[in-house]
Order: structure tokens, then C-alpha cells, then sequence
């Protein structure tokens, strides 16, 4: 079986929110690859990333997030749509 996803077009860029239980999270972005098919990486092969804030409203995401997959910890992707909503397009526990 395949679940398909509606493109979303979000300016070139994913956030990866990293959580510690309701009341912490942590978010970096990056290029996405659709852009051009390549991950920016710095010289010994890491994937380049920057810190960036979360929202309000995305804040209380990674709270919801946390809580509705019962995890103390863990990451998701973060697409934030040129129309100024974010989405939660994958959960790694």
C-alpha cells in the first residue's frame, strides 16, 4: 500500500523539531532536497542545519506531538507552507 502527499510548497526549506518530553523542544532547518536533488554538507559530510524559533503555535505542535504518540522523546518534520500554516509530515519516536 503508498499514502501520497499533496506537494507542499514551502519556500525551500524542512524544520526537524527534536523534543524532550511536553515542555521542550528544539528546531533546526535546512534546504530541502526538492529544491535541486542535493543536501547541503559541510566538509566532513554533516548535513548543514540552523537553529531556528518555533511559534507559538508550533510550539504547542511539538507539545501535541509528544503527547498524542505518548513519547518522551523524539523528532518530526515541520513543513511550514507559504501560506503561513505549519504541518507535521513525519514522527520518529
Amino acid at each position: 500500500s503508498y499514502i501520497y502527499e499533496e506537494f507542499l510548497t514551502t519556500g525551500g526549506t524542512d524544520v526537524k523539531v527534536y523534543t524532550v518530553g511536553p515542555r521542550y523542544a528544539h528546531a533546526e532547518a535546512r534546504k530541502s532536497p526538492v529544491v535541486d536533488g542535493k543536501v547541503q554538507r559541510t566538509p566532513d559530510g554533516k548535513e548543514v542545519r540552523f537553529p531556528v524559533l518555533l511559534s507559538p503555535q508550533e510550539k504547542e505542535i511539538s507539545r501535541m506531538v509528544t503527547l498524542a504518540f505518548g513519547q518522551k522523546v523524539c523528532g518530526f518534520d515541520l513543513l511550514r507552507s507559504e501560506k503561513g500554516r505549519s504541518y507535521v509530515c513525519d514522527v520518529n519516536g
